[in-house]
């Protein structure tokens, strides 16, 4: 079975940093088909579901840039780029009915809202959020740090690490603004949170990591709010507390296709970590492995499948799970690829 993705990176526009990739399951082997230049530090990419385009961030400080590649024919080709008024943006997401593109300004600590016209293409930007505020991290939530969006049931999800909150908007379909309602999901200090994940096998509850606890936090919905009931580490035991802190950044979350595992990548720990997740929504530690290199940024999940992109020691890897057990197997790790930082599943 063959399962194509693409592959962000953190190379210059004058190399190649976004290339197009084979999964042979049956073989264990990737296969580089396609590689292009022009695009600076795609360190986030998200294909449109018109399938015709893709959608990189570059992310650059001080002026971060979202970058529109054309799918036609098969065959990526960079058509242009468009400022974000913000810097490092680092995340994209789309409005279901693809008509809205949002970008996280990591450093600039702002969200943008751009409009898409019938064909995908931004049509301008129509909102742009700067959070205000400080987390206890002096050195990493010295100032918000928007890293990620996501729309759930008609609501904007927005973690914000420097603040240790959720940021959570409404979105005005017609002018394509954002209007805060009160319902923020705040976390503990130092907790840090970078992505979240939500599967429809569990409607009720959503799981936020925090990058600078290496914790997974469990919330389940009260009403229109979310509430924390469980906070778990996605650490191997030798690394904790400060430590923790001083050692690991936690990366990326994920699910499996059919909701009943959650996966976690650390980079500090280089792993892989499997979560079983309970009827009652509650996680559960499987398993703890190796990513098969160094710096796991990111990865995504090919049937019983995951491919991590190891950014640190520029190689990606392929590793196995058990669908019912959660438990994991290294299959190989010597793809190489200049600081790869993202796994893009084509759909």
């Amino acid at each position: 079975m063959f399962y194509d993705f693409y592959v962000g990176s953190y190379a210059s526009a004058d190399h190649e940093s976004i290339y197009r990739y084979r999964l042979d399951k049956e073989n264990g082997t990737l296969v580089r088909r396609e590689a292009i230049k022009g695009v600076d530090n795609p360190s986030w990419l998200l294909i449109h579901p018109n399938g015709q385009l893709l959608y990189s961030v570059e992310e650059l400080n001080p002026a971060g840039r979202v970058a529109v590649c054309s799918l036609e024919n098969g065959a990526l080709e960079h058509l242009f780029s468009l400022e974000t008024e913000g810097a490092d943006p680092c995340h994209l997401s789309l409005s279901p009915d693809g008509r809205f593109l949002f970008a996280a300004n990591y450093s600039g600590g702002s969200l943008s809202v751009f409009r898409l016209d019938s064909s995908g293409r931004p049509e301008g930007m129509t909102d742009h959020k700067q959070h205000i505020g400080k987390g206890i991290n002096p050195d990493r939530q010295e100032g918000p740090h928007v890293h990620f969006s996501q729309m759930i049931d008609g609501r904007l999800y927005v973690c914000d690490l420097g603040l240790d909150r959720v940021v959570v908007y409404e979105l005005d379909e017609k002018t394509g603004k954002l209007a805060g309602c009160g319902d923020d999901i705040c976390f503990p200090s130092g907790f840090g949170p970078r992505h979240l994940a939500a599967h429809d096998a569990h409607k009720d509850f959503l799981y936020v990591l925090g990058e600078l606890a290496g914790d997974v936090g469990v919330l389940k919905r009260d009403g229109k709010k979310y509430k924390l009931i469980q906070c778990v580490s996605s650490l191997p035991e030798y690394l904790a507390g400060e430590k923790a802190a001083e050692e690991n950044t936690a990366a990326a979350i994920k699910f499996n296709e059919n909701g009943r595992l959650l996966f976690i990548s650390n980079r500090g720990a280089d792993t892989i970590t499997s979560f079983l997740v309970r009827e009652d929504g509650r996680i559960e530690k499987v398993d703890c492995i190796s990513s098969g290199g160094n710096g796991p940024r990111d990865f995504a999940v090919f049937g019983n499948c995951i491919v991590a992109a190891n950014q640190y020691s520029d190689n990606l890897s392929m590793i196995e799970f058990c669908d019912e057990t959660g438990k994991m197997k290294l299959l190989a790790a010597n793809e190489s690829v200049t600081k790869p930082v993202m796994v893009a599943k084509i759909m």
